[in-house]
C-alpha cells in the first residue's frame, strides 16, 4: 500500500530582515532562519522535527500554520500551494491543520472559562449548533482525561499538564487532520510527560492524526515519531526513518547529539561526543558548510563546499561531504 503524503514542503526558505530600524542603525542584514527545506508529512503518522533552539525548526511550523509567509518554496496542502488558496480554501485549511504549542498557560485565555476556550473555534468556523457544541466540549473534555465538570473553571485553576489537555482538547475542536505539535512537554515536569506523549499517540490511533512533532530532546522524538528530520542553522542535515536515525546515525552533529542522551542503564551508557568551538553567526554564516566550526571530523573540502542533502542509503538522506562524497 502506497503511502499518502497530506502536506509537502518543497524548497521552502523563510528570511527576516534584522536591523536599519533608524538613520544610524548600519545596513540592514538576513537572517535566512529556514533556508531550502524540504520533507513530506504521511498521512497517519508522525513526523520529528528535532535541533537546537534558533535552528528554524519553530519557524517552519509557523509557516505551515500560516503565521508566516514564505519567502521562497511551496507548501503543499492535499497537492495545492497554500499561499494560493482562495478565502474558503484558507479557512477550510485553518480547520484541519491546528496546533499544540510549548506554553498552555500562555495558550489559554485567563478570562475565559475552559469550555468557552474550547468551544471558540467551533464558534468561529460554524461548527454546530449551540447545543452540539457543548456536547462536543464535554466530549473533548472526556477523551483528554478531563471532567466535564472542569468546563465551568478558569485556567488558573488547573495544574500544567491538566492546561496542554485542554490546549489538545480544543486543537481537536474541528476534527483536524494535521496537528503541529510545537515543544508540547518541554515545560511540564517529567512525570507528567509520558502521559502526555501517550495522549497524543491515543488520539493519532483514534482518529488518524497527522503530527508535526516539533523538539530539543531526541528521547522524547523517539518515542512518538515515525519519520525524523534533524535541523542545525536553518537547514536539514540528516532524515531518515526512526529507528534509522537512533541506530544507525551519520551526520556528525546527529551523534553528538545522540551520544548526550541519558541512559538508564549505566552499562550501555556511552561517551558524550563534546562539541568544541562555537555556533556560527547566522547573519554571517561562513563559506562551506554551517557546522565547520563545532565539526570533530571537518575537512579541508568542507570549509568552501556547501553540502547538499543526498540519499545515502535507502530513506537515509545526509548533508555531509565526508559521506556523500560531493
Amino acid at each position: 500500500m502506497k503511502e499518502e503524503s497530506i502536506l509537502t514542503v518543497k524548497n521552502l526558505k523563510k528570511h527576516f530582515n534584522i536591523g536599519k530600524a533608524g538613520f544610524f542603525s548600519g545596513k540592514a542584514k538576513t537572517l535566512k532562519a529556514v533556508n531550502d527545506v524540504s520533507f513530506s508529512l504521511i498521512r497517519g503518522q508522525t513526523f520529528g522535527l528535532v535541533g537546537e533552539s534558533g535552528c528554524g525548526k519553530s519557524t517552519i511550523g509557523r509557516t505551515i500554520l500560516k503565521l508566516h509567509k514564505p519567502t521562497n518554496g511551496e507548501i503543499l496542502y492535499q497537492g495545492k500551494n497554500i499561499e494560493n488558496f482562495e478565502s474558503k480554501e484558507t479557512m477550510s485549511y485553518r480547520r484541519n491543520v491546528q496546533a499544540v504549542f510549548q506554553d498552555p498557560y500562555g495558550s489559554l485565555n485567563p478570562r475565559m472559562r475552559i469550555g468557552e476556550f474550547i468551544e471558540e473555534p467551533m464558534l468561529v468556523h460554524g461548527f454546530l449548533n449551540s447545543r452540539g457544541r457543548k456536547e462536543r466540549v464535554n466530549e473533548l473534555l472526556d477523551i483528554v482525561g478531563l471532567s466535564t465538570d472542569h468546563a465551568r473553571r478558569f485556567p488558573h485553576e488547573f495544574s500544567g499538564g491538566q492546561r496542554q489537555r485542554i490546549c489538545i482538547a480544543r486543537a481537536l475542536s474541528l476534527n483536524p487532520k494535521l496537528v503541529i505539535l510545537d515543544e508540547p512537554v518541554s515545560a511540564l515536569d517529567v512525570s507528567i510527560r509520558a502521559q502526555i506523549l501517550n495522549l497524543l499517540m491515543d488520539l493519532q490511533e483514534e482518529f488518524d492524526l497527522t503530527y508535526l512533532f516539533i523538539s530539543h530532546d531526541l528521547s522524547v522524538v523517539e518515542h512518538i515519531s515515525d519519520y525524523v528530520a534533524v535541523m542545525y542553522l536553518s537547514k536539514i542535515v540528516e532524515m531518515a526513518p526512526c529507528d534509522m536515525i537512533f541506530n544507525n546515525p551519520l551526520h556528525p552533529y546527529t551523534r553528538a547529539l545522540l551520544s548526550a542522551i541519558l541512559v538508564p542503564d549505566p552499562e550501555l551508557s556511552q561517551q558524550a561526543i563534546i562539541l568544541e568551538g562555537d555556533i556560527s553567526d547566522p547573519l554571517n554564516l561562513e563559506q562551506g558548510c554551517s557546522f565547520q566550526n563545532r565539526c570533530f571530523d571537518v575537512c579541508d573540502e568542507c570549509l568552501g563546499k556547501e553540502p547538499q542533502l543526498l540519499e545515502v542509503e535507502p530513506n537515509h538522506l545526509v548533508a555531509c561531504l565526508k559521506i556523500t562524497g560531493n
